[in-house]
């Protein structure tokens, strides 16, 4: 019973966090395959706690002749030991086929899903694989020749959300069991489960890891499997450090998000270290792609090296369909860039439009322009106007227009002696997102500008001593 008191154990050591999520606050998932692995871990549960607390789970993936036989096999372990058992079947290379998806990664998905489906019928709060020791050197392996970073070189955690559903717990007591412990522990009591044969198959990845790769490496060093479970645990230790530092940093660096688009703190993000940087993008990726995996060095680093440069408007693909664009203080991050909220005033045509004086017109994003008419001028006043969003302006007899930027187009800005400047150029001089360029707001005359909404006016509207009526404009949300 040594393996069921290792399993006892590992439960106590973790009771402060595992035990209002176990029997007999609410039932235990434990998936059930069949093989050794899992047919061990059903048996010494359920030597830990009442059968009556368990329910075994056990998918069907529909793609193999012996597929039958093994959930027939689970079916009546299941019963004949008090325990209720769940079986569904999944056609998982037609799964495969509708997602562009490997058969491997299919029936992950397809395996998970189907958990967290039965955990939430049946009540359960946690749910149990048999995962062990060389599947954790396996996985290891697997995610470094993938190009994966330290979240992948951790391997499994022993406990994990489940996939899908941050509310379930996923536990992997014989994470620190070796295979070889696990099939002594089946013939010392007598197991006999059931061998997929589709585990010998070299066509799949893992597979091919370990009856190829991994055999060959333990001619280099025979204990390859046990160094690279103590990479794992040295490495999943310095993730946490780092993760709970990229906690911090990402609350602080956040300015908003949406369900499909998030918005960090350029400046600050600059300022950090080098791993904290690749570590912000990452979580930022997992905000928005909760499931996606394996997110590569490359796609990170290609993001970073974009991110860095001082070059508005740049952009960097990031995996699960995601998009980085530099903006001015900002990195935002997105599935649609186009599709993101505008976050100033923009005009809800192109066409220019009449603004009365006095009156208002409507713009979009809930801002509005208003003219009011100013009797009695105090030039002192307007001269040391703090605020960009009001303008001051002398008109005379000229009529007032709102219409978006024309290609090629200049303004006289104020304090330039006369001088011009293309209007693109001091749009993007005043810091105005790329984005909100093109439906900026402009009030003009017929002939001339006269104020870039919230950036400056033009000489020819400026406000000097004999002016009697002046035009007070006013662009503000509603």
């Amino acid at each position: 019973m040594a393996l069921q008191r290792l399993v006892q154990a590992w439960l106590e050591k973790k009771e402060d966090r595992l035990r209002p999520f176990l029997p007999p606050h609410f039932p235990l998932l434990i998936a059930v395959s069949g093989g050794p692995d899992s047919l061990a871990l059903l048996h010494v549960l359920q030597g830990v706690f009442p059968a009556e607390h368990l329910v075994a789970a056990h998918l069907h993936h529909g793609w193999r002749a012996e597929a039958d036989v093994e959930a027939e096999f689970v079916q009546e372990t299941a019963v004949s030991w008090g325990i209720p058992c769940h079986i569904e079947k999944i056609d998982v290379a037609g799964l495969a086929h509708a997602h562009s998806l490997s058969l491997e990664e299919a029936g992950r998905k397809a395996r998970y899903d189907f958990l967290a489906r039965l955990a939430i019928q049946v009540g359960a709060k946690a749910v149990a694989v048999g995962h062990h020791a060389d599947d954790q050197a396996e996985t290891v392996l697997m995610h470094f020749l993938r190009g994966a970073g330290l979240a992948g070189l951790r391997g499994m955690l022993p406990v994990s959300s489940l996939p899908g559903e941050p509310e379930l717990l996923l536990l992997r007591p014989f994470l620190a069991t070796s295979r070889a412990a696990i099939e002594q522990y089946c013939k010392e009591h007598d197991l006999e489960p059931v061998f997929d044969a589709s585990n010998q198959d070299t066509t799949f990845f893992r597979n091919r890891l370990r009856h190829e790769l991994l055999p060959l490496l333990t001619d280099y060093n025979p204990q390859i499997k046990t160094r690279l479970q103590h990479m794992a645990a040295v490495v999943a230790a310095d993730y946490a450090l780092l993760d709970d530092l990229a906690d911090e940093k990402y609350a602080a660096l956040l300015i908003e998000s949406g369900a499909e688009w998030l918005s960090l703190d350029r400046v600050g993000w600059l300022a950090l270290p080098l791993s904290l940087r690749r570590a912000i993008l990452r979580r930022a990726v997992r905000q928005l792609r909760a499931d996606w995996r394996d997110v590569g060095f490359q796609p990170i680093e290609q993001a970073r090296l974009v991110a860095e440069k001082n070059e508005t408007g740049g952009q960097a693909t990031l995996p699960g369909g995601l998009i980085l664009t530099v903006d001015y203080g900002r990195l935002t991050i997105a599935a649609d860039p186009d599709a993101l909220p505008l976050d100033g005033p923009q005009m809800l045509k192109s066409t220019a439009v009449p603004l009365p004086i006095p009156g208002i017109v409507q713009l979009a994003n809930g801002w509005e322009i208003e003219a009011t008419v100013i009797s009695n001028v105090d030039l002192a006043k307007i001269q040391a106007n703090p605020d960009p969003w009001t303008a001051y302006v002398a008109l005379g007899d000229n009529e007032l227009l709102v219409r978006t930027k024309k290609i090629g187009e200049r303004i006289r800005p104020l304090g330039m002696a006369g001088q011009s400047a293309k209007l693109k150029d001091v749009m993007i001089n005043r810091k105005i997102p790329a984005r909100l360029r093109d439906k900026w707001p402009i009030i003009t005359t017929r002939s001339h500008l006269i104020w870039l909404v919230g950036h400056g006016i033009d000489e020819r509207a400026k406000v000097i001593t004999g002016n009697k009526d002046v035009v007070r404009l006013r662009c503000k949300e509603i």
